[in-house]
């Protein structure tokens, strides 16, 4: 018996045999890829994904926001306002001179530095407290301390130890120079008040030490002998 293909791929007898005998071919398999055509793939995401990046810092670099960050204390001058953290503060001027802070004290040498506070918090604070966190730099990373007892705030004219918030205070901080001359121009050195937790109890407060970072140092010019 001589065998052909049908249509339907099967193997069949010519007419007058004994029917079609269903035999089927497997279908054809399409040819893999070559094996480069994965790595090329990726190869073009990476690149796009890169070219994309550099746009981006582009743009961003244009509107300012790879601009390096400031380090160290903030520099200004006398006249403008700095925050201190607890405190933002305006020096208004210096003088130095053989002068006395009141009718009863002894003629001395003196540095004043005169200084509007305004405590940003919820409770008060002493003047003594405040001057913690002042210091001169009469050379730099070089302090010298005010002197507590002699410092003392003033409110319209009055007298004050204290500084109470939102209230503004005219502080008069005051360095004895003794033999010492005073500069032309004086850094006052402002350290940062810090906001945290007490190590013993649950209350959170400010404070300022001595080991605190300088937050800002601010250029005065002194007026020189000065007699009250």
């Amino acid at each position: 018996m001589t065998e052909r293909t049908n249509r339907n791929g099967a193997l069949g007898p010519f007419p007058g045999g004994e029917g079609p005998i269903n035999v089927y071919y497997d279908q054809p398999v399409a040819p893999r890829p070559p094996a480069e055509a994965k790595p090329r793939r990726r190869l073009r995401v990476t690149l796009i994904i890169i070219g994309v990046l550099v746009v981006l810092t582009a743009v961003t670099a244009a509107a300012g926001g790879l601009r390096a960050q400031p380090k160290g204390p903030v520099q200004s001058v006398a006249g403008r306002t700095v925050n201190q953290g607890l405190f933002d503060i305006q020096i208004l001027d210096a003088r130095s001179g053989r002068m006395k802070l009141s009718s009863f004290d002894p003629v001395a040498n003196l540095l004043i530095v005169r200084m509007r506070v305004t405590d940003l918090g919820d409770k008060s604070y002493g003047v003594g407290s405040f001057v913690e966190g002042v210091t001169a730099e009469p050379k730099p990373g070089k302090y010298a301390e005010p002197d507590l007892m002699d410092t003392q705030g003033d409110i319209n004219g009055q007298v004050t130890s204290e500084i109470h918030p939102r209230l503004p205070v005219v502080v008069q901080v005051v360095w004895k120079l003794g033999n010492a001359t005073a500069p032309r121009t004086l850094t006052v050195a402002l350290r940062l008040w810090e906001y945290g937790q007490s190590f013993t109890t649950d209350e959170f407060y400010w404070s300022v030490t001595k080991q605190s970072p300088i937050k800002a140092e601010v250029k005065v010019p002194v007026r020189l002998g000065a007699t009250s």
